[in-house]
């Protein structure tokens, strides 16, 4: 909510003064061992203040944040260029951290398939608790559907044979097939600006990121890739250049369109 709240809000400060209250609370309560009802709740609260933060810019562009988990989600890591973006105007839509943890389920089923490991009875304690983590997804969901943004938690099922189409789900080393499942689902709705942030050095996300990206743009010509590598000597500016180019042909095409 934040991510899609900010870069449109009129007074820029609101979404940022609403992140930090709800995770304040958010972290009381866990520190409290409060249950599931308690957090189900405090979302509720946090989906009706962000639709009452006023918007400026509703037309706002979109660009999709997929690749290493670190730097994805930590402003140190990826050089706070994912608030830069929120700064331009743009809203970043990054996937939620689930998927990388939900991954597992369909990992196991593809390891069995591919002979990897040996099917046993860790099959129907996994299947077990997918049908739990999905239980809560679900209910996410039905929580944040109310969002006048709302964009939905995928289920990993569906967005594993999105990767499907591009290689095989052995593939799981660092983000592994995630990083084109989260590609293929972007461009799905309508978002073909991506950007796969990445430490330097990271093979697994090197490999997959730019590897497959000739398959992805052949199932999707008008995808528009960045790759951008993080470690202690990559400059700030030459990291802001790079972006800077995605984003100001991002706003000509919005423009173009419009007029």
């Amino acid at each position: 909510m934040y991510y899609a709240i900010a870069p449109r809000a009129k007074v820029k400060q609101q979404a940022n003064q609403l992140k930090e209250l709800y995770t304040r609370k958010l972290q009381q309560l866990i520190n409290q061992k409060k249950g599931q009802g308690a957090i189900f709740a405090l979302l509720a609260d946090a989906v009706q203040h962000f639709n009452q933060v006023e918007v400026v810019n509703k037309d706002c562009p979109q660009i999709g944040i997929v690749g290493e988990i670190y730097v994805k989600y930590n402003n140190f890591g990826n050089q706070h260029s994912v608030e830069w973006l929120i700064e331009q105007g743009i809203e970043p839509v990054i996937p939620p951290m689930i998927e990388f943890f939900a991954q597992m389920f369909v990992n196991f089923d593809s390891n069995v398939d591919n002979y990897l490991v040996s099917k046993s009875y860790k099959s129907y304690l996994m299947h077990f608790f997918e049908k739990i983590a999905q239980r809560y997804v679900d209910k996410t969901n039905k929580i944040l559907s109310t969002f006048k943004y709302y964009q939905p938690f995928h289920n990993i099922r569906d967005i594993s044979k999105k990767a499907q189409q591009i290689l095989n789900l052995s593939n799981q080393f660092g983000e592994g097939w995630l990083i084109p499942a989260g590609i293929m689902t972007f461009a799905e709705y309508g978002i073909n600006n991506v950007i796969s942030l990445q430490p330097f050095g990271c093979i697994a996300n090197h490999v997959v990121s730019k590897g497959v990206e000739k398959c992805m743009r052949d199932l999707n010509p008008k995808l528009n890739l960045l790759y951008l590598d993080f470690d202690d000597g990559a400059g700030e500016v030459n990291v802001l250049n790079r972006l800077h180019f995605m984003v100001s042909s991002l706003k000509y095409s919005q423009l173009q369109r419009i007029v």
